[in-house]
């Protein structure tokens, strides 16, 4: 049995035991939703709990599934009652679970699952594209006009669904809204915000929130890693599981953090025109690719945080002001961004709206009294 890959993928998952029972509770009804959208903030699992949504559809123990053929030596195990689905061990479990399975599809912005029109010798490929484009819908209808290779319902995962180029979200929404028996998909995103509503009314929404950061340490020690680590990690990680696991996995991340930090520092010391030439940088580089940035928002927030821990004990003051305005500041870029209004403003607003701090050097120890 191969069981130990899909074990290690389901531990993956830390929280979010309210939306694996509504999963579980879907799966199980005589007519599953064909879309959902997994909304919320990146890292914390969006993409595992819509792949556990395609295990929970296609494991074979689920009642009412396609009964595999017997073998020679064992009958098929009976069906399980929801709340012990999936079971792990039959081959679609496994299969979704490596990464393998021929019905799961993962459509992002790029070349997959590209068709271009009859006839159309000159379409140019377009690994790099930061949208999901038409010729790529045209692929998914052509794929789900046929049955799925073995699965009983095909998944596709659409990530990031609010990519879709304006001719493709318009393409995509009759399939969405009537997709074949059996064809499901999930949305992924984190700026729903962003998608069209026309594609919104079509999907059952499930909010993925940030976990509590009590929770994701206790999941990481569960998973063996080392208890210091593991609070450390769940204290960068802002309430995303996903990021916690890297940075448990790869020090080297927290090393990228400290950095981070440390370049916040310095930039809200400087003045007005170094911030204005950092805020160039950043949309330069959100523009390129968005993931190249988010750590740095990140960052900020932790910064100032870390500000608002020093600010607090002194009560309401000029200080707690000005770092709960910069902590605004940093939550308005993120909904601006999200909202895809102009990139360069949205980060100058939000730097020049930081506070000048005059950061104090640590302090030095105290000489030693006696040797």
């Amino acid at each position: 049995m191969r069981a130990g890959c899909y074990a290690s993928f389901v531990s993956t998952i830390i929280g979010h035991d309210d939306i694996l029972r509504e999963l579980r509770t879907l799966a199980a009804s005589a007519d599953p939703p064909h879309a959902l959208l997994l909304a919320g903030p990146e890292g914390t699992g969006r993409r595992l709990l819509a792949l556990e949504y395609a295990r929970l559809l296609n494991c074979e123990r689920r009642p009412g599934a396609p009964t595999p053929q017997a073998s020679f030596l064992a009958e098929p195990n009976p069906p399980l009652a929801p709340d012990a689905l999936p079971c792990g061990e039959c081959r679609p479990c496994r299969h979704i679970a490596e990464g393998n399975h021929p019905d799961v599809i993962i459509l992002g912005p790029g070349d997959m699952l590209c068709r271009p029109r009859p006839g159309d010798s000159s379409h140019p490929a377009h690994p790099q594209s930061r949208d999901i484009r038409i010729c790529q819908v045209r692929g998914v209808i052509d794929l789900v006009s046929r049955f799925p290779v073995e699965a009983n319902y095909r998944m596709i995962v659409v990530d990031p669904a609010d990519r879709f180029a304006r001719e493709a979200a318009h393409t995509v929404l009759k399939t969405l809204e009537e997709p074949p028996g059996h064809t499901a998909f999930a949305l992924i995103s984190a700026a729903p915000e962003s998608i069209r509503e026309t594609i919104l009314s079509r999907c059952r929404r499930l909010d993925v929130r940030t976990v509590p950061r009590a929770v994701i340490e206790a999941g990481l020690v569960e998973r063996g890693i080392d208890p210091e680590a593991a609070a450390v990690a769940a204290e960068a990680a802002r309430g995303r599981p996903g990021r916690a696991i890297a940075f448990a996995s790869r020090p080297d991340l927290m090393g990228d953090r400290g950095r981070l930090l440390e370049k916040c520092a310095r930039v809200a010391q400087s003045r007005a025109v170094e911030r204005i030439r950092y805020a160039e940088e950043l949309t330069d580089r959100w523009r390129r690719d968005r993931a190249l940035v988010t750590p740095e928002l990140d960052a900020w927030e932790s910064f100032w945080e870390g500000r608002l821990r020093v600010a607090a004990p002194g009560g309401p003051g000029p200080a707690l002001a000005s770092t709960l305005a910069a902590l605004r500041a940093v939550n308005t870029a993120r909904t601006d961004l999200q909202a895809n209004v102009m990139t360069r403003a949205a980060f100058e607003l939000m730097l020049l709206s930081f506070p000048r701090l005059t950061l104090e050097p640590p302090p030095q120890e105290e000489p030693a009294l006696h040797a």
